[in-house]
């Protein structure tokens, strides 16, 4: 009978591969985890938060300061104390509509 693990179970030995840097089957190994189930549990958290490259030019002095960032025909205005999490909700919903 297969052994249910917990969402717990599997932040844990996510959590552990990344600040380690053990691999998973030594990991899943110690936690008595199915080596086949702790690759794929890494696999889909490292997909779902794939890192966005983007290219960063400088542009002519404004005189405000701040940063602005072109995702396709957009330009958002980013300015010191913006919301992240928010900036990144914007970019990867630009990022989609192409």
């Amino acid at each position: 009978m297969r052994k249910r693990h917990t969402v717990e179970d599997r932040e844990r030995l996510i959590a552990e591969v990344k600040a380690t840097g053990k691999t998973p089957r030594v990991v899943a190994e110690r936690l008595g985890v199915c080596v086949s189930s702790a690759y794929r549990w890494v696999k889909e958290a490292s997909s779902s938060q794939a890192p966005v490259f983007a290219r960063v030019v400088q542009s002519r002095p404004s005189l405000r300061s701040g940063l602005v960032v072109h995702v396709g025909g957009a330009a958002i205005g980013i300015e010191a104390g913006f919301d992240a999490d928010l900036l990144r909700d914007l970019v990867a919903a630009l990022g989609e509509s192409k």
